[in-house]
């Protein structure tokens, strides 16, 4: 009798102790708080870029011109492709990857988000030593960017400028944001933020989907000269707007080019083996690698554009 009092007893407590860690956990309980990347944003004095983005926000305010846009050309004679890295992974990754580049005697782009590029400088020093084009992917990698509010633009831009510029010596040129519109509000934020130019992929892909020969084969099927090709290394921060009520299905937070739980299977295949397959794949069917700057200086768009301003763009090779 008193031995079924006491597993009676630990049943009870072993239960209301499994029902106190569900409700700590479960996400049914705790309404999400949406789109706050304060968490990403702690940073030495160093990177301090509060002047930057009043002077940005200044300029904002009085500019006439926009930044342009950088595409493919499909007019290239050449069998050259411009190939992208959107994003940044570990750092064992990112000089691996960088290794392949200089392997091949290739110069890819890298769109580096501000916050990994704070906390990866020495793979961002050797990015530049190694002559690839380092551009702007935004302080966190946000996407959707077209619904940002100007100011928030400007912090984005300015906050990643002057870490790239600190890191490099050099403030980039280029921006580029994931699954974003390019509208004359984010292009005028990025022109006052230092930001010539965007770039706007012909093809970009998940680098993890491409982990099987048949979605491999696919994808370089469908690559030709003169195209912009993105590989991105991570997931991007999704912009959330309000907060979230009631149990409905739970949501993933989500970190800056972290992937998403439960999306893609993680399968063995490597980053670094994707990469090198695929740089396999494009030598054999004849393609260099090189900058977006150089697959088509003269695709950029500029919308009420400054001549003058375009002449020096052509000019810059590799800021």
């Amino acid at each position: 009798m008193h031995l079924k009092k006491h597993l009676l007893f630990i049943f009870v407590i072993v239960f209301a102790l499994g029902l106190i860690y569900f409700y700590a956990l479960s996400d049914m309980f705790h309404p999400k708080q949406i789109a706050s990347y304060e968490n990403f944003t702690e940073m030495s004095e160093e990177f301090d870029a509060s002047k930057e983005i009043t002077e940005a926000a200044k300029k904002y305010q009085t500019l006439k011109t926009q930044a342009g846009i950088i595409k493919g050309n499909d007019k290239a004679v050449a069998k050259i492709i411009a190939l992208t890295f959107d994003g940044m992974e570990s750092r064992g990754n990112m000089e691996a990857i960088l290794k392949i580049m200089t392997d091949y005697g290739w110069h890819a782009t890298f769109f580096a988000e501000g916050v990994n590029a704070a906390r990866n400088e020495t793979v961002v020093r050797k990015m530049k030593q190694e002559e690839q084009l380092i551009g702007n992917y935004s302080f966190v990698g946000v996407s959707k960017a077209e619904r940002l509010q100007p100011e928030v633009l400007l912090e984005q831009f300015c906050r990643t400028q002057k870490i790239l510029k600190l890191v490099t010596g050099h403030e980039p040129k280029l921006f580029k944001l994931y699954d974003t519109r390019y509208t004359d509000d984010l292009l005028r934020a990025a022109k006052a933020s230092g930001l010539d130019n965007a770039v706007q992929s012909d093809l970009d892909i998940y680098v993890r989907k491409l982990d099987n020969d048949a979605a491999m084969a696919d994808f370089v099927a469908k690559i030709q000269q003169g195209m912009i090709v993105s590989l991105q290394l991570g997931r991007p921060a999704p912009i959330k707007y309000s907060q979230k009520k009631g149990p409905d299905t739970p949501a993933v937070d989500k970190q800056p080019t972290i992937q998403e739980k439960n999306t893609v299977q993680v399968k063995d295949v490597t980053t670094i083996e994707i990469v090198k397959n695929l740089c396999g794949r494009l030598k054999e069917k004849g393609f260099t690698v090189v900058t977006v700057n150089v697959i088509n200086a003269g695709s950029k768009i500029h919308k009420n554009a400054n001549p003058a301003e375009d002449a020096k763009d052509k000019k810059t090779v590799n800021n």
